[in-house]
């Protein structure tokens, strides 16, 4: 690519940037954008983002020759009075006017993330990783963007370039003084971890995050991070050490937090290990009405699937399998569902539903091989051998007899908060 050119298509020098990653290509990206956004769009997306690549590529003194300023003002134009999506067109046309002086980091950032946002709208999400990296390599500086691909990634099972960009993250937010973004940082590396099914250093992650977290103040990533201790006490199986970490995040989250409905499906989680369905069953009937996101919306599927089974309840059984097998064909659901097909399957085997067990450990245990979830791999195998000897996995499991009066108004006071703060999502 030649200096002054009009618009970026050709093929930027590949640059090292602050840290262990490199300005990619964008070939594939391109590929991608192409496929997810169609013709009338496609080029222009491609051409802004190669654009951004090039800028981000490049050394500071370098960057304000990189393009023709008038020719990138005329195309700025040509996007203004276009007839697709403002949304869309808007934040391409402010970083081809950016491009076109000599900006500083934040603009380009910001503005990439705007097309992320749009594409996540869409499902498009090589458009929106995309955007999301360019921002990061833009505006290397700031922990944030780094933090963000990290998650997008980690969302789409590619955990090793997840845990890349996460630790980048940890790194740069330490060096700035950025103590919520280190400690995001650390706890979405502690998430991480639990998802390979490496728990302690799951809990190291976490355990370093909670400390951040309180040497300054960080009130409520304290709650989110006792939340995922929880959650990773929990499927280590230390339950007794998990109950009392769940209570410490309600106390903190009380009604609004925006996790308040993913404690409270960690929490009925927590009931089912400690072979209490019924408890947990109590607060599952009600709680798919707090989740939108599909996502989310199978892991509660999942875990009142199996509550149902556990009790016996064959027609709230039956919808729940519906909903969660409704949700696992949407291919972006898909990819993360393994937890959920696994909690389902256990409640088909409780209603001695063997075939329909079986069936779902097999795809469960297919999607965390692919992914690279080795946690719940294990646990569907060791589940799918006691299925086919016609045996309940959970039946292997006693009971717990304890159960204080205490405990028995927490799903209680879970369901009140929720509805008195209005909480739809889950983290």
């Amino acid at each position: 690519m030649k200096p002054n050119a009009a618009r970026p298509g050709g093929h930027p020098r590949t640059a090292e940037f602050t840290g262990p990653l490199s300005i990619p290509g964008g070939e594939v990206a391109g590929a991608e954008i192409v496929r997810e956004l169609g013709a009338e769009v496609s080029l222009a997306v491609w051409q802004t983002l190669r654009g951004v690549l090039m800028w981000a590529a490049e050394t500071p003194e370098a960057r304000p020759a990189l393009f023709d300023a008038e020719a990138m003002r005329a195309w700025e134009c040509e996007m203004l009075v276009a007839s697709w999506e403002p949304e869309l067109r808007y934040p391409l046309a402010v970083l081809v006017g950016e491009l076109a002086g000599d900006p500083t980091p934040e603009p380009i950032a910001r503005a990439c993330l705007c097309v992320t946002d749009w594409a996540l709208t869409r499902e498009a999400w090589s458009t929106a990783l995309a955007f999301a990296e360019a921002a990061a390599l833009a505006w290397p500086e700031h922990p944030r963007y780094a933090w963000t691909v990290g998650r997008l990634l980690r969302k789409r099972g590619r955990l090793r370039e997840a845990e890349q960009w996460i630790r980048r993250c940890v790194r740069v937010a330490a060096a700035s003084g950025d103590w919520e973004a280190q400690t995001m940082g650390l706890n979405s590396l502690g998430n991480l971890f639990l998802k390979q099914g490496n728990y302690p250093a799951s809990l190291r992650m976490l355990r370093d995050a909670l400390r951040v977290a309180r040497k300054h103040r960080l009130r409520e990533r304290q709650g989110e991070v006792l939340h995922d201790l929880c959650v990773v006490h929990m499927w280590a199986g230390d339950l007794d050490r998990a109950e009392p970490l769940a209570m410490q995040a309600f106390c903190i989250y009380q009604t609004g937090h925006h996790r308040l409905p993913a404690l409270a499906h960690d929490v009925a989680t927590l009931w089912l290990m400690r072979g209490h369905p019924r408890r947990a069953f109590s607060l599952l009937k009600d709680l798919l009405d707090f989740f939108e996101d599909p996502e989310d919306r199978i892991r509660v599927a999942g875990a009142l699937a199996r509550a149902a089974g556990e009790i016996g309840h064959r027609e709230a059984f039956g919808r729940a399998w519906l909903e969660l097998w409704e949700l696992a064909a949407i291919p972006f659901v898909a990819r993360t569902a393994a937890p959920a097909m696994l909690e389902a399957a256990l409640g088909a085997s409780a209603l001695a539903e063997w075939d329909l067990s079986e069936g779902a450990l097999k795809q469960a245990m297919d999607v965390a091989g692919e992914v690279g979830e080795a946690d719940v791999l294990v646990r569907a195998e060791r589940a799918l051998e006691a299925v086919r000897a016609r045996v309940a996995p959970q039946s292997l499991r006693p009971a717990e007899p304890h159960r204080s009066a205490k405990t028995d108004t927490v799903a209680a006071d879970l369901l009140a908060s929720l509805h008195a703060g209005g909480a739809t999502a889950m983290s």
